[in-house]
């Protein structure tokens, strides 16, 4: 029989913060590739005046992207940053339980 035994606080915080790290970089993807679809549609239809600047466009639609999801972006930064403080903190303690983390 094998015994299966709870994480260790260190371990389970290591897998919090892969998961935010996970959902964080599908956001980033999203919003790149949404912009690149944009920016291809405003090509085609912009082909009989032969605008030019796509990839500042691009990178504009990225950005205007970005902040209509900015509070998504910013919740995840945020739980990021508090999951390395605790990380850290297990690391130095030597997984000796931490309190969280208000955030």
């Amino acid at each position: 029989m094998i015994d299966i035994l709870p994480p260790k606080p260190l371990d389970k915080a290591i897998g919090a913060r892969r998961e935010t790290l996970q959902h964080l970089n599908c956001l980033t993807r999203q919003i790149a590739a949404r912009a690149g679809r944009q920016a291809i549609t405003v090509k085609v239809r912009s082909r009989a005046r032969r605008r030019s600047g796509l990839r500042l466009y691009h990178q504009e639609l990225a950005d205007r992207l970005a902040f209509d999801r900015w509070g998504e972006l910013d919740t995840l930064a945020s739980r990021l940053a508090v999951q390395e403080q605790i990380i850290d903190a297990l690391e130095h303690c030597g997984d000796a339980p931490v309190s969280p983390v208000a955030g």
